[in-house]
């Protein structure tokens, strides 16, 4: 099995430690290959924020020759580990950077047969904020609720408590299992509901964004609640949402439309 490692802390601290555990234990297993990415390494600019991704595609995102590689090795993997450090209450500043420059994943979600971890550590507080939002953004990108582990390191020293390194040991072998058997988490109720909102918005005749209508024809994925089994409630709620939010967009493009004409 491949996992793919994203490291999200500019120094090897903590989180780094703690993921290195994680990663100590997956390794006992002979069939783990891992591939590991550090956002420290990568010396990649702040997004721009020019939509490039969204209007004419990914590939030409300035950034593309180092964001490249990072999409195949997501995407291509079986599990997905991402840490993150709590800098002042929230996520830091460089893996904040990366999911900005993924933000296409959220309007053409792709990691539905993906299994998840998030790391977080702090010295004080926000490990749990930066857990969910991590866990969120993967959620948004097509994976179900991935597996956390917030931890709190409070010595100037790295060092694991008993207790600490059983959560570790339990979490990594769970994580493990379920790639192993297939296992992949159910998707919250939010997730399903944004996803049949962008399946709306990529149905609209003219399209709203021809990259998104594109992708979700290519994919398969336009005429479908949601790419694999989802519980009866959560599935009715998506086919629910689908026409109230298709009608909002398709006025949205004729006000577009009129707007348009009205220039003079």
């Amino acid at each position: 099995m491949n996992i793919t490692v994203i490291h999200g802390s500019m120094r090897r601290g903590n989180t780094y430690n703690v993921t290195q555990a994680v990663l100590q234990q997956l390794r006992a297993h002979d069939d783990v290959t891992i591939t590991e990415i550090s956002v420290a390494e990568l010396d990649l600019p702040f997004c721009r924020s020019c939509h490039t991704c969204f209007g004419k595609g990914e590939a030409f995102c300035p950034h593309r020759a180092t964001l490249g590689p990072i999409a195949q090795a997501i995407e291509g993997c079986d599990g997905l580990i991402v840490s993150g450090v709590c800098y002042a209450m929230h996520i830091n500043a460089a893996i904040k950077n990366l999911v900005d420059h993924f933000a296409y994943y959220f309007h053409q979600p792709r990691l539905f047969n993906q299994v998840g971890l998030v790391i977080t550590t702090t010295a004080g507080a926000g490990d749990v904020r930066v857990g969910k939002y991590l866990r969120q953004v993967l959620g948004h990108w097509g994976m179900g609720k991935p597996l956390t582990l917030p931890m709190k390191i409070q010595t100037e020293k790295f060092m694991l408590t008993a207790k600490q390194q059983t959560r570790i040991h339990a979490t990594a072998e769970e994580f493990y299992r379920n790639i192993k058997t297939g296992k992949l988490a159910q998707p919250s109720l939010t997730s399903v509901i944004v996803h049949n909102s962008f399946r709306a918005h990529a149905s609209v005749t003219p399209p709203l964004s021809p990259c998104d209508s594109a992708y979700w024809r290519n994919s398969g994925f336009a005429h479908k609640v949601y790419p694999r089994s989802i519980g009866a409630g959560k599935w009715l709620m998506g086919k629910l949402i689908y026409p109230i939010m298709r009608s909002m967009f398709k006025r949205i493009g004729a006000k577009n439309r009129q707007a348009g004409k009205d220039q003079p």
